[in-house]
Parts: structure tokens; C-alpha cells; sequence
């Protein structure tokens, strides 16, 4: 039998704010059953902190960047219990929130409302749902000796699995005792980098299942004296720099997949082409969406990361990967955002993007072709997004302004007034800025 709110000591009211860090409102049992039916209030500034917590309070915000307050009204269908480490021997829920207006409006500009208007769109508009899965590359360091665990650049390292596997095997269990459905884990080319990928799901729930993964992963590894890193650069020199792709597919009422078509040569049909096309398009201004930090930008152009609009179904250093299996089944790789992305942005941008493309029927240019290289600073990126009126409009003005708000203010601003640094200078302070910004 399913666990109520009543079966828990606190509940967790929790909502995803801009970066997709969570952000949350404990509850007592005794307040419980007045906040399932009535909410519970919380500032609006929860939605657009900076990275480390910063106000705009006394910034002088533009008008869209109220600091009104809010209700959390619990989704109860998210509703599950902390992970084991993290509640000890208390009875701990946590349940995602809608954020809404006093007078009870919904308040449609958090990244996960996003995602929900363009689901509800697709479905209406073409009869379509989406299935996806996210892999992500992250960092596990000791947090006392600094010193990376379980291997030293080792890819696919059998040895370091097996010599670590209390931890990580514990580690693995843990998220999927709270629904977070990893079916792989595997050393990466970075010292201490490891790659999850999980299982494929309808849907928000990917977005969802991966919000959750940083946040719990953030909270099991501090508990075991490890940090989680899901900064994007930690260590240039040995080549860690963290991905996070997104792989995605579109299926019809009667379990067609609208990407395949067995008699093209390269097994893509025609609404396919038009999708990825519309991706190729506005890959630049996804990628503010998607490498939304300074030091993201040191993966970006470099051989880990990605430098042009472009895909291709043999070659990894594209920023999108026309996948097909055997079995027939093709699906779209996007690997142009970093592990410090929101992974809500990430599937918003790709649905926002693709649904763009089939509209317009955009051409699809020809596989490798770098006609557009990407954005080089997330300056130029934020730019890029703001100038492309038909993404923006389509992800809804009111969260890309204040997307945009948030990272030039305490980001772009922040970093400039740093002045001149040397390289090794800059990358000290973008860690004290994004290591654990949690």
C-alpha cells in the first residue's frame, strides 16, 4: 500500500528554481493536512537566486522580477520518502510543488511549468508524447584530501568499479529506493568522473528523475565525506569536463515512432529531419540553456564538448547524434549541455526547438556541415538566446527574461569586475563560485 502524508513525521515542499537547484519548505505532521489543501506561502525570490544564493533584492530589479509571495501547493503524485541516508530514523516525504499566486493562479515561468505547456502542446498540437533519458557525467572527490575517488583517468575501468563498489553499489540503491531508475554505472575518461544513464521514461519524468539524481546524489556523497561535482571543468589539465547528454524520441497513439523510417538511407523520416533541423537552427541559443555557467564554456570548443550547429550519424563531437538500434529504433542524441544545466531547460529547449522546426519544416543541412560555430562565453550565449525571438516566445518571455536576469547580474557582471585574471586565477574563482553551490 502507498504511503500517505499522514504516514510521515516533516514533509519537504519542494520547487526547482532556475539553475534546477531545490529549494524547499519543511513541514511539521501537525501542519500537514492544512497544507495539502491549502499550500503553504514562500518568497518569490525562490525562484531566481543567484547561483550562490545571492538576493536582487537591493539590485533593482526590472518589473517582471517581483518578490511577491507565493504558495507551495504539493503535487501529492510526486510524493515519495527521503532516501535512507538523509532521514535516519525519522519518517521524511518530500513532494514537488506547484508555485502559485496568492489568489491561487498559476505561476507557468518555473522551468517545470515550461516543460509541462510544451508537453501539453505537443500532444494537442500533434498527437505525439516524448520519450527520454538523460546520461550524466559527474566528478566523486574525497572531501577532506581533495583527492579524486576510486580511479585516476581510467575509462571503463572494471577494477575501480569492483574496489569501490560498497559505496557505489550503496550509492545506486539509494536513488532507486526513491524512484531515480539508473540501469548503468561506469568510470569516465576524467579522474573520479563516472557516468549514470537512466531508464527511458514518458514524459517529464526524465526531468524529474535527474533534478531529483544531483539533488540526493549532492546529499548521499556528503554524507559518506565525498562531494558530488557536477560543476562542468574541474580539472582542464586532465580532462574532466562533465556532459549531459539528453536522448529522445517521439511516439504516436499507436506506438509509432514518428523519427524512424526504414526506407531512408540514413532511417530518418521526413518529421525527423524537420525536428532536428529546427535544433540545428536554434542550437545556439540553446546553448545558454544548456552550458548556463562561466566555466561551462571551457567544455564548449574543446574536445570533450561541442563548437558548431551540427549533427552527424557516425561522428561523437556533433552536437547532435542521430542514433539507430537494430531494432530499428531511432532517436536524437542531444549533446551539447553541460552537468551544471537544469535538466527542465534541457528537455524545454529540445521540445521548444524541435516542435519549431516540424512547424516550419525546416531543411536539414547535410550531416558534419559546421556551417554556425557556437557561441564562445556564456555572454555571447545569453545574447544569442535573447535575440532569438521565436525560442524565447515559444519557452515563454517571462522565464527566459528572468533566466537571462539572473545570469548576467550575478554571474556575467560578477566575473567581470574580477578584471584581468590569469587562467589558472580564473578557474579557482569560478570553483569558489560553482563547486557546491548547493
Amino acid at each position: 500500500m502507498a504511503s500517505g502524508p499522514e504516514d510521515f513525521d516533516f514533509l519537504e515542499l519542494r520547487v526547482y528554481d532556475i539553475h534546477g537547484f531545490a529549494r524547499c519548505r519543511m513541514v511539521s505532521g501537525s501542519a500537514m493536512e492544512d497544507v495539502i489543501k491549502n499550500g503553504k506561502g514562500v518568497s518569490g525570490f525562490v525562484r531566481f537566486l543567484g547561483v550562490k544564493g545571492q538576493s536582487s533584492l537591493h539590485l533593482h530589479p526590472p518589473d517582471f522580477v517581483e518578490s511577491t509571495n507565493y504558495k507551495l501547493m504539493p503535487i501529492m503524485s510526486t510524493l515519495k520518502p527521503y532516501q535512507k541516508i538523509a532521514r535516519g530514523h525519522r519518517k521524511i516525504a518530500t513532494v514537488l510543488c506547484e508555485l502559485r499566486f496568492t489568489d491561487g493562479t498559476l505561476e507557468k515561468s518555473m522551468p517545470r511549468e515550461t516543460v509541462l505547456t510544451l508537453l501539453q502542446q505537443l500532444q494537442e498540437e500533434f498527437g505525439l508524447t516524448i520519450r527520454s533519458a538523460f546520461e550524466v557525467e559527474f566528478g566523486i572527490r574525497d572531501a577532506q584530501t581533495g583527492k579524486s575517488f576510486a580511479h585516476e583517468a581510467k575509462y571503463a575501468s572494471s577494477v575501480a568499479i569492483q574496489a569501490s563498489g560498497d559505496i557505489l553499489f550503496d550509492f545506486v540503491e539509494s536513488m532507486q529506493d526513491i524512484g531515480i531508475k539508473i540501469d548503468t554505472l561506469m568510470t569516465e575518461y576524467g579522474a573520479g568522473q563516472f557516468e549514470v544513464t537512466c531508464d527511458i521514461t514518458e514524459g517529464i519524468e526524465a526531468a524529474d528523475m535527474i533534478a531529483d539524481f544531483k539533488t540526493a546524489s549532492y546529499v548521499y556523497l556528503q554524507k559518506k565525506g565525498l562531494c558530488a561535482e557536477f560543476m562542468t571543468c574541474v580539472e582542464p589539465d586532465i580532462g574532466c569536463r562533465n556532459g549531459f547528454h539528453l536522448n529522445v524520441s517521439l511516439w504516436d497513439a499507436k506506438g509509432r515512432n514518428l523519427f524512424a523510417d526504414p526506407e531512408d538511407q540514413e532511417k530518418l523520416s521526413d518529421f525527423g529531419r524537420h525536428w532536428l533541423a529546427g535544433m540545428i537552427d536554434h542550437c545556439p541559443a540553446m546553448l545558454a540553456l544548456s552550458s548556463p555557467t562561466i566555466n561551462c564554456f571551457r567544455r564548449v570548443g574543446s574536445p570533450a564538448g561541442v563548437s558548431f550547429a551540427n549533427w552527424s550519424q557516425k561522428a561523437r563531437k556533433v552536437s547532435f547524434r542521430l542514433k539507430v538500434e537494430a531494432n530499428g529504433n531511432v532517436y536524437i542524441e542531444n549533446r551539447i549541455p553541460s552537468s551544471a544545466s537544469n535538466p527542465y531547460l534541457v528537455l524545454a529547449s529540445t521540445l521548444a526547438a524541435g516542435m519549431d522546426g516540424v512547424r516550419r519544416k525546416l531543411e536539414l543541412p547535410p550531416p558534419g556541415k559546421d556551417n554556425t560555430r557556437l557561441p564562445a562565453t556564456l555572454e555571447e550565449a545569453l545574447d544569442a538566446l535573447e535575440a532569438d525571438t521565436r525560442l524565447t516566445e515559444a519557452l515563454g518571455d517571462r522565464m527566459v527574461q528572468m533566466f537571462i536576469y539572473t545570469k548576467r547580474t550575478f554571474e556575467v557582471e560578477e566575473f567581470k569586475s574580477l578584471g584581468e585574471l590569469s587562467d589558472e586565477k580564473m578557474l579557482l574563482k569560478e570553483k569558489e563560485y560553482y563547486y557546491l553551490p548547493w
